[in-house]
């Protein structure tokens, strides 16, 4: 499948722009980009950032979901399995800060040339398999706080002890709506701290994201060329690193190292967290697809 891109300059007022052969990125050259809704800049200086007292929050929430994990039986008791979700005195504005969010990882994918010209069942395929991802992303990006809580799960008399540490999906009868595993909020959390210690500028995300964007999946109608476009994303990062920090000879390295983070990630957990009081009972997919084509 042959097809023609128009050829545009990286734009972004924070590093020297370079002529490159990259087809994926004019949503870069939007001059109407808005800010985050949580103040934070799109893009990030070279030197190193002051201390975010958000960091402190993401920390003292992982050391509590990891002691909640191992407080099981210290009196002899069954182990207890804990659930996590949204603290309530920031319920409404992490929601916000999520819903936009998903509003740009929705708008980065339509601004995507290689991706629009693709057909509709492939848009949607490779958007089903990496949506998660690119708001885990998005979230680290804008330094979306995740302030949580534990709560207890549901009893459920069909599960002795030692069958509530269950290393997948948890019975029905112990999910709860917006709340979810310990493990799954250390696998956000670990992401996001690692994706923030490497300190991303806007360009570097975007390029992350159309590497994990372009994986290929079975059903896709051109699965040669989505691979093809995650090669070309992989090597527009490498050389866009090598220019704007050419000391950090292992910069690229380390970013394409957050990848497995990212795949441990699932999809259940971001929605539950972030989503599921906004969307009710609506299916994922459904809202996704609604977002793409409409």
């Amino acid at each position: 499948m042959k097809m023609a891109y128009s050829k545009k300059d990286l734009c972004c007022q924070c590093v020297p722009t370079k002529a490159t052969n990259t087809m994926l990125y004019s949503l870069l050259m939007d001059p109407q980009r808005r800010p985050s809704s949580t103040g934070s800049s799109c893009c990030h200086s070279n030197t190193e950032s002051e201390s975010d007292p958000q960091q402190g929050v993401l920390d003292l929430s992982m050391r509590n979901s990891q002691k909640s994990s191992r407080s099981s039986s210290e009196d002899g008791e069954k182990p207890v399995t804990v659930l996590h979700r949204l603290a309530p005195e920031h319920y409404a504005m992490i929601h916000h800060a999520a819903s936009q969010v998903l509003i740009q990882t929705i708008d980065f994918m339509r601004k995507l040339p290689a991706f629009t010209y693709l057909p509709p069942n492939d848009q949607m395929l490779l958007l089903m398999r990496s949506w998660h991802e690119i708001v885990a992303i998005g979230v680290a990006q804008e330094k979306v706080p995740i302030d949580t809580v534990s709560v207890p799960a549901p009893p459920c008399e069909c599960c002795t002890g030692a069958e509530m540490h269950w290393g997948g999906t948890p019975p029905p009868t112990l999910t709860m709506p917006g709340c979810i595993l310990s493990s799954d909020l250390d696998d956000i959390q670990q992401f996001v701290m690692k994706y923030q210690s490497l300190d991303l500028d806007c360009k570097e995300a975007a390029y992350l994201k159309a590497a994990v964007l372009f994986t290929p999946v079975p059903g896709l109608a051109h699965p040669h060329y989505i691979e093809a476009l995650q090669k070309e994303a992989q090597q527009a990062l490498n050389e866009y690193t090598m220019m704007t920090r050419p000391l950090e000879t292992l910069r690229f390295a380390r970013i394409l190292l957050m990848v497995p983070l990212l795949r441990g990630i699932k999809q259940e957990p971001i929605t539950e967290l972030f989503f599921r009081p906004l969307i009710a009972n609506v299916r994922m997919e459904d809202v996704l697809r609604q977002m793409l084509f409409t």
